[in-house]
């Protein structure tokens, strides 16, 4: 074998190394760009169960607010009624003011119940957005990983085609083809 097939033997090397190489480089990068999409789309999925969660957690803490309310008014009517069993005047003074607190008191337990069901919506709210937030980067990172993957297939090619260029000259100057190019 004679220096001319050596050298076109090594530019056939380098020239299809180049090309495998950029092809693996826009597989991985279509990877990539896949598990980037699959993870937004899991992100976005959970920022629905999130604001899904936010509303159950004030329809639950209103429903919660009104067995609290029901169970106070049944209280009070029992106040009620164990005053005036007694013998005491149920409209005003010691007898009325006792079942104004108990109606103050349950309005604030009901308050309560109503302010831990708004704040555990809240924090539902909030990892929402920030499941929407990780999509949207996830999403970017898809797209990114798709215009890198195309960038290092170019720059595998050009660098493939440029190391063919330079095998090709260093040979040719060396006379290298000079039998098979009848030069």
């Amino acid at each position: 074998m004679g220096p001319g097939a050596l050298a076109i033997g090594s530019m056939a090397a380098s020239g299809l190394g180049s090309i495998i190489q950029g092809i693996g480089a826009g597989e991985q990068a279509q990877a990539n760009a896949q598990a980037y999409t699959y993870k937004a789309g899991v992100a976005l999925l959970n920022k629905q169960i999130n604001l899904t969660n936010a509303n159950w957690a004030v329809e639950s803490g209103d429903i919660k607010a009104e067995e609290s309310g029901l169970q106070a008014k049944q209280q009070i009517g029992e106040t009620l009624a164990t005053q005036a069993a007694s013998g005491l005047d149920v409209t005003s003074g010691s007898a009325a003011r006792v079942r104004d607190s108990q109606e103050s008191v349950a309005d604030f337990n009901q308050g309560i119940i109503r302010w831990d069901a708004a704040k555990a919506a809240w924090n539902f709210g909030a990892k929402a957005a920030t499941d929407e937030a990780e999509a949207n980067l996830d999403t970017m990172a898809a797209a990114t990983s798709k215009q890198a993957g195309t960038l290092a297939e170019i720059g595998s090619f050009l660098g493939g085609a440029g190391s063919v260029a330079s095998k090709w000259y260093q040979g040719q100057s060396q006379g290298a083809f000079s039998n098979i190019l009848g030069s």
